[in-house]
């Protein structure tokens, strides 16, 4: 499991088409194109999440048929319009947008546009709010595709360079599986964070009554599965409760979040393995991916923090 990098430059309407059905499994035209300006796609996948650049010259038309993913549109020059033009709403540069919902089409207008487009299935979802056909609750819904405030749209544009260069990074399938597995649940909570919607904003939630048994059998669950790519939802199913019921009683019982907690028991593991280490062929580099930490600086500041050293410092006794 590795990234997979494809391109698109072309001023050919039916080769973009195809390129934007590949990639993403949306159906449909592109009206406008001048062979003279083409337009210019890099798209970077893994897991069925994509994070793309694309540069669309002078004033083009979109239209699809239905989208399988979510697609968060960032417009960093130029300007897009998504809708027709009686419902749509425009987005200049600076501005983000929750553009496409799955099982929905679209259809857009953009100007000299520069946009960073990023996919999201389903299943990415489920991951944090868990699978509704088994927690009998109802799916998520947004109510808004449009950011809760500035500094929300600025924390999605954070998080979309963070995730970039993490799976960017990855180059050992045999390391990929937490590091790819995290940063798809940073981009899946993110996007529950930064857009109104119906799981993050409910007022009224009736939770099972959860206790300490339940928040040991949690615990142990993580313990045990660690070296997994693991979700909240995943615990919660292990405990046979919802993922919001797992949320509330780590934040009542710990002070903390489920994935705040499995990422303080894989640093554990990590310094474990520092200790036990062979300087002579291990490294700091390989350990940290390990256990799902892809950046060695972003690691050495939270192992200092945590274990009063540098992670080299504990490699080389």
């Amino acid at each position: 499991m590795l990234p997979q990098h494809s391109t698109c430059t072309t001023g050919d309407p039916d080769t973009a088409a195809a390129f934007i059905a590949s990639a993403w499994g949306a159906h449909g035209r592109v009206d406008g194109l001048d062979p003279d300006r083409p337009i210019r796609i890099a798209r970077l996948e893994i897991d069925h999440v994509s994070v793309t650049e694309a540069e669309f010259p002078g004033m083009l038309n979109f239209e699809t048929d239905q989208w399988p993913c979510y697609l968060v549109t960032e417009v960093k020059g130029g300007a897009v319009q998504i809708g027709s033009a009686a419902r749509g709403e425009r987005c200049a540069a600076g501005d983000v947008a929750l553009a496409v919902r799955p099982g929905r089409s679209c259809s857009a207008k953009t100007e000299d546009a520069e946009v960073s487009l990023t996919a999201l299935p389903p299943a990415a979802l489920q991951r944090i709010i868990g699978d509704p056909a088994i927690h009998g609750a109802p799916g998520v819904r947004f109510t808004s595709n449009r950011p809760r405030s500035d500094a929300a749209a600025a924390q999605w544009e954070t998080t979309v360079d963070y995730v970039t260069s993490t799976l960017t990074s990855v180059r050992c399938p045999e390391d990929a599986s937490l590091v790819v597995g995290g940063a798809v649940s940073l981009l899946a909570s993110t996007l529950l964070h930064v857009f109104p919607n119906t799981f993050a904003d409910a007022t009224h939630v009736e939770y099972p009554q959860v206790g300490a048994p339940l928040v040991r059998q949690a615990i142990d669950f993580i313990q045990v599965n660690c070296a997994r790519d693991i979700s909240m939802a995943d615990i919660a199913s292990a405990i046979n409760v919802t993922p919001r019921a797992v949320q509330y009683m780590f934040r009542r019982h710990l002070d903390t979040t489920p994935m705040a907690y499995l990422r303080r028991v894989r640093l554990d593991h990590a310094h474990r393995d520092l200790l036990a280490a062979d300087p002579s062929h291990d490294t700091v580099s390989a350990i940290a991916t390990r256990w799902g930490f892809a950046h060695t600086g972003r690691f050495s500041q939270v192992y200092r923090a945590e274990f009063g050293e540098a992670p080299s410092i504990t490699l080389h006794g």
